[in-house]
């Protein structure tokens, strides 16, 4: 008898259709499966027949043969345990064939019957709302996960004989809470952690909170460079709290990037919280940027909607550092295999920090830098020219002076008050990214425009102009380090509420220009 069950594979971001097919053919008992399953779907044969045996279910006396089609499409993980077991029931009359008519399924089996959660039930939820699927059948834990897709019946248990119960007695979807909009859900992981609600309010180094607030309201990258303990890290991890809150179509995409990573954990709604990623800097390309047979998403497209935070910058493999230079550009990454090609989402806001020379105290008043220029050459060679050349701001950090230590212990409450002309507040970021919604095409951010847009709707005035091009012949600049001067300036002025971009913007943004073309001859 054949019987046959509807599932999904992982294929990237998306989750492409699959059939599990179920025949029982006289022969020696054993059960085969074919249709380029990987080892964790090899090694289902023997959970799945516990599974059934522990359940109290009849294991198949004969030759079993199991398809995952289409055949010539790679298949992974073990969510394919559940619709095996359905369909080898429904194959020896233990079920209703009518019962998984319409039902897409997903889920892994413990050897004594229990639906364990794995990852991907978002994007295979999509999948199935795509296919107009009756319901979708998932363990308990992942429930509330599948449940985010509106409109879309869910039926979960906690173990493989309470289901089959559920499908033959024909109880309708479970009422699974539909997702709030109020509540972030966050993930734990050492490199995505936020920034502790302990840490010192931005009350000091008023030049790089002002590159942070052009950073968070355009989405340029940046790059702080100073001695140690000025205080980069701390404002880096700072820059999460200052952005604006997520769309609903972009929290449903880091949720279903993060379920398809298998960080997400049990939610009960969509991720709210912008990620903070922090790799060390020992990390390899694949986990950098993602990989793997069928590949995954890395540190990068994990940070996406988020910061990806570089710490000790020229400390990275300058092999790795230069990999990140188109995803930087085009804001996706391209992942191309023998069999495959699948795209992820990166549209990050890059910051890195690193140290002016190998001892880290090169500019120092204090004169402790005891490195040769030879040394500090070397030491900025780790870093390739395109590669800074993607890094819209780069400014240097001062020693932070003796009297404004104490000012790092206050409350943000205590500091409010004290707070310079120069501090931006988060609302006047979300309203200078408002307008760039407003203004720029396909609610582009500054830093996304292209060279024409940038002209067509930059509203640029012409003494502003004559500047920039004085500046670019000057500092002799890249095309691509004289249009991201533009962006920064088209920033500045929506973060100053002004309609058009003046001579007093562009000066601004040179500020921030202060490692061009040879770092090692301006530190």
């Amino acid at each position: 008898m054949l019987a046959r069950c509807s599932s999904a594979s992982i294929q990237g971001m998306e989750a492409l259709p699959v059939t599990v097919e179920v025949d029982l053919a006289p022969g020696l008992p054993g059960l085969q499966l074919v249709g380029l399953p990987d080892a964790a779907i090899q090694e289902s044969r023997e959970r799945v027949r516990a599974a059934l045996r522990n359940s109290g279910f009849r294991g198949p006396l004969v030759r079993v043969i199991v398809n995952l089609a289409p055949a010539d499409r790679r298949k992974e993980g073990p969510a394919f345990d559940l619709p095996i077991a359905l369909a080898l029931l429904v194959a020896s009359g233990q079920l209703d064939p009518q019962k998984l008519e319409g039902l897409c399924c997903a889920g892994e089996l413990g050897l004594d019957g229990s639906l364990r959660p794995c990852r991907g039930i978002l994007a295979i939820a999509c999948q199935a709302k795509t296919q107009q699927a009756k319901a979708f059948v998932v363990p308990s834990a992942n429930a509330a996960e599948a449940s985010l897709v509106a409109g879309l019946p869910i039926v979960s248990a906690q173990t493989l004989g309470q289901l089959v119960e559920q499908l033959r007695h024909g109880i309708e979807h479970n009422s699974c809470p539909q997702p709030t909009r109020e509540q972030p859900a966050t993930t734990t992981s050492p490199s995505s952690a936020s920034a502790p609600s302990s840490a010192a309010p931005l009350t000091i180094q008023h030049f790089a909170r002002k590159a942070l607030a052009i950073a968070a309201a355009g989405g340029h990258h940046l790059l702080m460079v100073g001695p140690p303990g000025c205080g980069k890290t701390m404002l880096a991890r700072q820059l999460p709290k200052i952005l604006p809150p997520l769309s609903d179509s972009e929290a449903l995409e880091l949720t279903r990037l993060q379920s398809i990573a298998g960080t997400l954990g049990s939610v009960t709604s969509l991720v709210r919280q912008r990620p903070f990623r922090a790799p060390h800097h020992s990390t390899t390309a694949a986990g950098l940027l993602g990989g793997g047979t069928n590949p995954r998403p890395g540190e990068l497209s994990l940070a996406h909607g988020g910061v990806l935070f570089l710490d000790e910058l020229t400390e990275f493999p300058r092999s790795i550092l230069d990999q990140l230079r188109q995803p930087l550009e085009e804001g996706v990454l391209w992942m191309s295999r023998a069999r495959l090609r699948c795209a992820f989402p990166c549209r990050v806001t890059l910051v890195a920090a690193t140290n002016p020379c190998p001892c880290g105290w090169h500019g120092d008043p204090s004169n402790r830098c005891r490195c040769s220029e030879l040394q500090r050459q070397r030491y900025w060679n780790r870093l390739s020219g395109p590669f800074l050349d993607r890094l819209d701001l780069q400014c240097r950090l001062e020693p932070v002076p003796t009297g404004q230590l104490r000012r790092c212990f206050k409350t943000t409450a205590d500091s409010t008050e004290n707070q310079t002309e120069e501090s931006v507040s988060p609302e006047a970021i979300q309203a200078a990214r408002i307008k760039m919604c407003q203004r720029n095409p396909s609610g582009q951010l500054n830093s996304q425009l292209s060279a024409l847009e940038l002209g067509r709707y930059g509203q640029i005035e012409e003494r502003a102009f004559q500047c920039w091009e004085q500046v670019v012949s000057k500092r002799q600049l890249s095309m691509r380090s004289s249009l991201r001067l533009l962006r920064v300036a088209r920033t500045i002025a929506d973060l100053d509420a002004v309609p058009k971009v003046g001579e007093q913007h562009l000066a601004e943004a040179i500020c921030f220009r202060s490692y061009d073309q040879t770092p090692k001859a301006t530190i």
